[in-house]
């Protein structure tokens, strides 16, 4: 028989063995993740720091004295997504050896709380290398939204043939137009088929004003592909954090943003700036790139596995009908 019971930092020893557990099946699959949290009192610290954020909670599923698995969510609200629950990567794990339903009996019971304060959006970041929980994720109706990849630099093959006619430099605080100008590829490519993501004017000005910030961030180092003087592609890449993360290898840089001028797809230039950035980086001392992409997005879906990144994290979201609210079927 288990037991329902809400978290409290008493459980978080048994929950450190369970995700230190998890982290040894995931590294199996995807050996670039940081070994160290195969220990549980490395486990121990990151539900410390994940449980010590603002308005989280949790749920413990007990049999007997034993914790067989363990849910934690953060309330979050912000102009993006509104008010929406997120489960982060460290914050679901369950016994081994326990059938993958687990899962869903314990999304029923924290998602009725969910529901009862007004939380639709469901947000959760599962480990790709669990195929049973993505699976009875998907039961329960959540989609696949956002893949997070990383790409070993020791293995990678540069893949272009030397058709592109480009040259590359870096970009800096002079180039404030060309970053305007290329700010809006990536919106506008993620507003047709089959993205299909709106784009606002509010939102491409914001971008474009982002944009000309990061040419004044010495952390980031950004690139860009010139065809004939005119700009073909760019790429931006920043130091990740890894220190904390059971997600993110030590020693990688994020590749942040990166797009090919729309009238020059399909000439092979996208794979020639990739080479060249993933060989800049690695003299730089990285040892793997990290990306992202919205799973709608068929030319990144594409793109980025050919070049040799894996996906090993993926962000999965079950928007409710809000009706449920009210529409009982008796009133």
């Amino acid at each position: 028989m288990i037991r329902f019971v809400q978290f409290e930092e008493k459980y978080i020893p048994q929950m450190a063995e369970l995700l230190a557990a998890r982290h040894v099946k995931e590294r199996k699959r995807f050996p670039f993740l940081p070994e160290k949290y195969e220990n549980p009192e490395e486990a121990t610290n990151v539900l410390i720091e994940e449980t010590n954020k603002p308005f989280t909670s949790g749920l413990v599923t007990l049999r007997g004295d034993e914790v067989i698995g363990y849910l934690l969510y953060e309330f979050k609200k912000n102009a993006t997504q509104g008010r929406h629950v997120s489960v982060g990567y460290s914050s679901l794990a369950m016994k081994e050896d326990e059938h993958p339903r687990l899962v869903r009996l314990m999304y029923a019971e924290v998602g009725a709380e969910w529901i009862r304060n007004g939380y639709f959006e469901h947000v959760l970041f599962a480990p790709v290398g669990n195929d049973p929980i993505i699976l009875e994720l998907l039961e329960q109706s959540f989609r696949f939204d956002q893949r997070y990849a990383v790409l070993p630099l020791e293995t990678y093959v540069a893949k272009s043939d030397g058709t592109a006619k480009v040259t590359f430099r870096q970009v800096t605080e002079d180039d404030i137009s060309i970053l305007e100008k290329m700010a809006s590829w990536n919106s506008i490519h993620q507003a047709s088929a089959p993205a299909w993501s709106p784009i606002t004017k509010e939102s491409l000005d914001k971008v474009r004003a982002e944009y000309e910030e990061l040419a004044e961030d010495t952390e980031v180092k950004m690139w860009i592909a010139e065809q004939n003087g005119i700009p073909a592609a760019f790429h931006v890449y920043y130091p990740a954090e890894s220190n904390g993360s059971l997600a993110t290898p030590e020693n990688t840089v994020h590749l942040a943003a990166a797009s090919t001028n729309t009238d020059m797809r399909g000439k092979g230039i996208g794979k020639a700036i990739a080479d060249y950035c993933f060989n800049e980086v690695e003299e730089d001392g990285y040892e793997y790139v990290m990306a992202d992409w919205h799973t709608p997005n068929h030319l990144a879906s594409y793109f980025w596995p050919k070049r040799g990144f894996q996906s090993y994290m993926i962000r999965m979201v079950r928007t409710v009908d809000p009706r449920i609210s009210w529409a009982d079927g008796v009133h």
